[in-house]
């Protein structure tokens, strides 16, 4: 029965197969108008010796045809019935350098015709899509050799491999439940190796680019310039020729067809030079009213042999325009037209007058007309743009070999740390179990595995590593195994911090549960603290405790108020919802109470030695939590103190509640109810709020009819709790009225 290829073969047979198809495809790179526009790699050599006449280089091209004689072997390799696997086998060190080497010069042979014919953008224009997608597949062949080439280097090494299947067997361990989802993409940025790769490769690409940049700039200006002063000695003659030859035009036209002559072999053609004239009106430079024509066009290159050639006129506004530019001193001007893609260079012809001035002969300097030399831009640019090409792919191509030798490098320098990582990692696992009682303990299992083989500061590491692992080899012994099941235990520690609480309370749960079974109830307050919670974690926030149905979270940062009282508002939005679709579905419904304070507590470890917990202790987290039972003595939703409320006024809409000296406190404080966002807030909600403090206000002053009054408006309108609450107060002063020191402060007696 035949062996069936394994996947390096299945790789190697389909890369040879590409390489031998690609050999004869039909390709265009060719010079439009010189040799053959089309070619195939097996012709290419004969074809660019045709079209260049340069055939040492086509004699070198030659070597294109290792490509074939490469894919031939490799075909015939598979079926050899004894083969070296130095040479032979398909994951070989020879056969992935092989590899490399004909897909670098198949690739070479591809970016010969830019390097050699490309010197405009059209060039690259009239290119087949075939050809760009052969080079294109040909660049990604020779990606695949070195990519396969350098794992294979890797996968040799059987340590590596032991690390590969450490690394499945421990993915996802390190990280908590939040960080698991997109780790793997994260990971790979924080990776030493892609550290190196960013960093070397930035900067090797930041200097190749400057150099290049630089070099292509200085080369640019170098070739304009050189046009440039070429362009303004031609049309200064142009100008000097017509002044000579003034009215004999056959001298003109035997100049014009010279200069016809002296462009076929320049370096630099021009499109034309053309002398426009209008010998009719005189006007001279000094006249800074006169007025133009259009300027015809007398004696041009396009048609050298004629006077009055066919050629556009030159505009007045155009011949103004040029004046104007070439004062004072007549200089020669230079103009580029970006949508034309030309640069023109004019000069002025200047004809010297004498004309009489009263009794005086004056000389006045006459404009006759310009010499205009223009030039197509990418004529003038064709060297320069075959040097950015090639600069172009040169850069590419260091570039390309600077990620080859980066990862070369990482990997010296990377998969030593990665085995130490490893090794470490199974010592910790170890340990681990014993802590937790999964392992029997035993000294003669903490066994360190040096696999680091380099000789520098990793496998000094690795050596410490190796030697405290025997002296915790040495220790455990002598060591108890209770004492070892709570080394995890750290020390208690504290700190003092400005933070802002929320507590919550369901309302009605305890009924709301009654006849319900207990996974049902743990079901139900499931729900409802989980849309609390996320909502708190929303407003950057974090829960600090759950007991029972009430819940503790806190608020840390420079907008720790807000952030508590967004949180407050969007659960009591929330909560609402759920009562809607409680109610639809015929449900019991609960309601929420909320209170807000801010203030700094003690935030640490407490507990016993065997119990610990990070929590916040101060008098702060307690009038929270008042706040939270105060607004069943009100029928308010969420309470805050004075303190948020100076940095929420701005946000919310808030009324003042009451002055209250929580149990166990003699120190009375202000508190307020959020009622809305200030922005877009109901008139309703402030009609409540003005109605109700101005009789908080009569209510201190103890004017206890007109504070009813105020109250039972409130009630009978909008049925406003607190309201209600306040009115009943109000028949209780009324009857019994309080004594004469009354502060107004309302003293709870109950949590």
């Amino acid at each position: 029965m035949p062996r069936k290829p394994d996947k390096a073969e299945i790789f190697d047979l389909l890369f040879a197969a590409f390489l031998a198809g690609w050999f004869f495809l039909p390709l265009q790179g060719g010079p439009t108008g010189i040799g053959p526009d089309t070619f195939s790699p097996w012709n290419f050599a004969f074809a660019y010796g045709a079209a260049t006449g340069g055939h040492g280089i086509a004699l070198g091209l030659l070597a294109v045809w290792l490509v074939p004689a490469f894919a031939l072997w490799r075909f015939v390799a598979v079926f050899l019935p004894v083969r070296d696997p130095r040479f032979v086998a398909a994951d070989s060190i020879v056969n992935g350098i092989a590899r490399i080497a004909v897909s670098a010069l198949a690739a070479f042979v591809a970016a010969v015709p830019a390097l050699t014919f490309a010197d405009t953008s059209l060039w690259f224009a009239a290119q087949q899509p075939l050809t760009w997608v052969a080079a294109g597949a040909i660049l990604a062949a020779n990606v695949a050799a070195v990519s396969v080439f350098l794992s294979n280097l890797n996968y040799r090494d059987p340590i590596y491999q032991e690390y590969r299947e450490f690394r499945k067997s421990t993915a996802g361990k390190d990280l908590s439940a939040k960080q698991v989802k997109g780790a793997a993409f994260l990971d790979v940025f924080f990776r030493i190796r892609s550290k190196l790769f960013f960093a070397f490769i930035g900067i090797i690409s930041l200097i190749l680019a400057v150099l290049s940049v630089t070099l292509l700039s200085n080369y640019r200006g170098t070739i304009l310039k050189a046009v440039g002063d070429g362009a303004r000695s031609q049309v200064e003659q142009a100008s000097a020729a017509y002044r000579v030859n003034l009215g004999d035009s056959i001298a003109m036209n035997e100049y014009m067809n010279r200069q016809v002559e002296l462009n076929a072999g320049a370096a630099f053609n021009y499109h034309d030079l053309t002398v426009y004239t209008d010998l009719k009106r005189e006007v001279y430079l000094d006249d800074e009213e006169a007025k133009f024509g259009d300027y015809r066009a007398e004696f041009s290159t396009l048609d050298p042999s004629s006077q009055f050639p066919k050629v556009p006129a030159l505009t007045a506004e155009a011949v103004a325009a040029w004046k104007a530019a070439s004062l004072p001193d007549n200089r020669v001007v230079s103009l580029a037209d970006a949508a034309a893609g030309t640069i023109t260079y004019t000069s002025p012809i200047i004809k010297i007058d004498t004309v009489r001035k009263g009794e005086e002969r004056i000389r006045r300097e006459r404009l006759l007309g310009f010499s205009v030399m223009t030039f197509d831009r990418a004529v003038i640019m064709r060297p320069y743009f075959r040097t950015r090409v090639t600069v172009i792919l040169i850069t590419a191509f260091f570039a390309y070999v600077s990620i080859v030798l980066t990862y070369l490098v990482g990997n010296y320098i990377v998969n030593p740390l990665l085995f130490l990582r490893m090794n470490v990692r199974k010592i910790s696992a170890l340990l681990s179990t014993m802590i937790h009682g999964q392992n029997r303990i035993a000294a003669s299992a903490l066994v360190y595995n040096d696999c680091v083989t380099s000789r520098d500061e990793i496998k000094s590491l690795s050596t410490e590593i190796n030697d405290m692992v025997s002296v915790i080899r040495g220790i455990v012994p002598y060591i108890s195994a209770s004492t070892l099941k709570n080394a995890e235990m750290g020390t208690s520690s504290s700190t003092k911090k400005e933070l802002a609480f929320l507590f919550t309370d369901i309302r009605g749960f305890t009924t709301l549960c009654e006849g319900m079974k207990p996974e049902d109830v743990v079901s139900v307050l499931n729900r409802y603290l989980d849309l609390e919670t996320e909502i708190i974690l929303n407003n950057h926030g974090d829960v600090d405790k759950f007991v029972g149905d009430e819940m503790m979270a806190f608020f840390e940062g420079p907008n720790k108020e807000l952030n508590a009282c967004n949180a407050a508002m969007q659960i009591r939005h929330a909560m609402m919802e759920e009562k809607e679709r409680r109610e639809k579905e015929g449900l019991p419904v609960v309601s929420i109470g909320i209170g807000i304070n801010v203030g700094p507590v003690i935030f640490g470890s407490v507990g016993a030695r065997d119990r610990m917990d990070f929590t916040s202790i101060g008098d702060t987290v307690n009038l929270a939590a008042r706040l939270e039972g105060a607004n069943k003595a009100y029928g308010s939703k969420s309470l805050i103190t004075e303190a948020v409320y100076d940095k929420v006024k701005n946000h919310y809409l808030c009324r003042e509640i009451d002055m209250i000296a929580v149990k166990g406190k003699t120190e009375p404080v202000r508190i307020f109810e959020i009622l809305q966002a200030a922005e877009g807030a109901k008139p309703k909600l402030v009609e409540i709020k003005t109605q109700f403090e101005k009789g908080l206000a009569a209510y201190r002053r103890g004017k206890w009819e007109v504070a009813g009054k105020y109250f039972a408006k409130n009630s009978e309108l909008y049925q406003d709790a607190p309201s209600e609450a306040y009115e009943k107060r109000v028949r209780m002063f009324m009857r019994n009225p309080p004594p004469d020191d009354w502060d107004g402060v309302f003293r709870m007696t109950v949590k």
